[in-house]
């Protein structure tokens, strides 16, 4: 049995990738010269909702935004007066090469990394399409890779016009044994398989090089692990290294000790940070830190701590505890100025539940703990594109920016979360993505 499914597996991912690509040139089309008139806009850099707007897109670009926009000639219109348009979501924080059966013990994550390189690829393609279609142009993917997995997906989706835009970061940084918190002796092949294990100041300059090398977009370090922190001064190294390569460096930290160190090693910034001291948060916002809280909405806590068998009082304490303890730090967060940059951190199989929508439903979240409608689009929108550097391109409605635009049945500003749960068109890179149309 063993022997057969290996000589069908290469037979099933060509199957699987071929698939997709049929589903996928049946989805998107060429890019148009289309003029949308919309209910309501959403201005990411006044950070405001405008009413009865319209947009005229040509060559993948917008030309012109307003109440009174000319229509050229043979330009197409489309009526989504009930609808609310949005920049493209842009998701700081995805490992779209990377999809975990949820399991009450790390036997999941295992798992998740044995999965044959081109299935990971053909998995990440359909990761993307899903993000794409929930919302998410672009997405910023952060390890939990193989060894640059993410760099050749990237490579795939840019091939097609109107595809999620990848930036990536190739295998994360991090002391010896990675993230695995308990592996078999015939597993431990997966450490050196997902990771660039860091030891010494030279593992540390030698990882960087190597990443810049394959055209890493930034470098991505775990600040601790469960088998703890890394030092100051690899973490100072890391930093140092990236520099001298124009990379930005963003730290995985689930403790206050470890966010501080990545702090005060120069981090551009600080991923999940779930206990985070005031002094700590004042230390981001002085040093231009960025936070990107990887939360989870009421909602969708529920259906995970289901997913792991907890029940009752049980399951609801839990759950109330740790939604308190994320609002408490997004909110302290933003009281000191800290940027706040929306990052999903979604990578579980979850039955009944899609990758898009569920990595869109963190902006739920955010919502949740008190951030108004207008500054929550920030997060996904305007700020993000900033730490990307790409803020002349996306993250914007404006003339000259990229025809990157997301249009959510209702109206955003009054009815969040069922709204931002309808995305009824997605415009990417000029391409209408729609099958109604």
């Amino acid at each position: 049995m063993v022997a057969e499914h290996l000589l069908n597996q290469p037979m099933r991912i060509i199957l699987t990738v071929f698939a997709f690509i049929i589903s996928l040139t049946t989805y998107a089309q060429e890019a148009q010269s289309l003029l949308f008139r919309v209910g309501k806009l959403y201005d990411s850099q006044k950070k405001t909702f405008l009413t009865n707007q319209q947009i005229l897109i040509s060559d993948g670009i917008i030309q012109q935004v307003g109440t009174n926009v000319k229509k050229p000639k043979g330009v197409k219109e489309i009526d989504l007066n009930g609808c609310t348009a949005t920049p493209g979501l842009i998701d700081m924080h995805t490992h779209l090469v990377f999809n975990q059966k949820q399991t009450k013990t790390s036997e999941g994550f295992n798992n998740a990394s044995k999965i044959p390189s081109q299935e990971r690829i053909a998995q990440g393609l359909k990761l993307a399409q899903s993000c794409l279609e929930a919302g998410i142009t672009t997405s910023r993917d952060l390890g939990n890779s193989g060894q640059y997995l993410d760099i050749k997906l990237q490579k795939e989706l840019s091939t097609k016009k109107g595809s999620l835009t990848m930036f990536v970061s190739g295998p994360i940084l991090s002391g010896p044994g990675g993230q695995f918190s308990k592996l078999a002796p015939a597993d431990t092949f997966l450490i050196d398989q997902e990771y660039s294990i860091i030891r010494n100041t030279q593992d540390a300059k030698k990882a960087v090089d190597a990443h810049a090398q394959h055209g890493v977009n930034v470098i991505k370090v775990c600040a601790d692990t469960d088998h703890g922190l890394l030092k100051k001064e690899l973490l100072t190294a890391i930093v140092e290294a990236s520099k001298s390569h124009g990379l930005t460096v963003t730290a995985h930290t689930n403790s206050d000790k470890a966010a501080r160190n990545a702090i005060l090693a120069g981090v551009n910034g600080i991923e999940h940070g779930y206990t985070l001291s005031d002094s700590t948060i004042q230390l981001m916002a002085e040093r231009h830190v960025y936070l990107v809280p990887t939360d989870i909405s009421r909602k969708q806590g529920k259906i995970m701590i289901d997913g792991i068998g907890m029940k009752g009082k049980e399951a609801d304490d839990y759950l109330e505890s740790n939604l308190q303890g994320m609002h408490d730090r997004l909110k302290r967060a933003v009281t000191r100025g800290v940027s706040i940059v929306f990052g999903s951190d979604y990578y579980l199989d979850i039955e009944g539940l899609d990758r898009g929508k569920s990595s869109v439903d963190v902006l739920v979240s955010y919502y949740e703990a008190g951030i108004p409608v207008a500054e929550v689009m920030q997060y996904a929108t305007v700020n993000p594109a900033k730490v990307l550097r790409a803020e002349n391109q996306i993250g914007a409605i404006r003339k000259g920016m990229k025809a990157d635009v997301v249009f959510f049945e209702g109206d955003l500003e009054q009815d969040f979360a069922a709204t931002l749960s309808q995305p009824k068109m997605v415009v990417k890179d000029g391409v209408l993505l729609s099958k109604s149309h």
